[in-house]
């Protein structure tokens, strides 16, 4: 894929993340209170994790630790 060099919306936008222990009981409280979930959940081989903007347009990312 030939790009400008800029990643496609809404990947690299986000500047921080933050790892949580639930990572599905945190999506339903940010979309309570009026989040984005802007991508679909990725589930890789140590993590999974989703991006999601808040009300204002902060954008980040939620990722939990995959169970071991």
């Amino acid at each position: 894929m030939v790009t400008d060099g800029h990643l496609p919306y809404p990947f690299g936008r986000e500047i921080t993340g933050y790892e949580v222990k639930d990572l599905d009981a945190t999506i339903g409280k940010a979309k309570g209170a009026g989040a984005n979930v802007l991508t679909t959940r990725f589930d890789g081989k140590d993590r999974s994790s989703v991006i999601v903007e808040f009300p204002g347009g902060y954008v980040a990312e939620l990722h939990a630790a995959a169970h071991r």
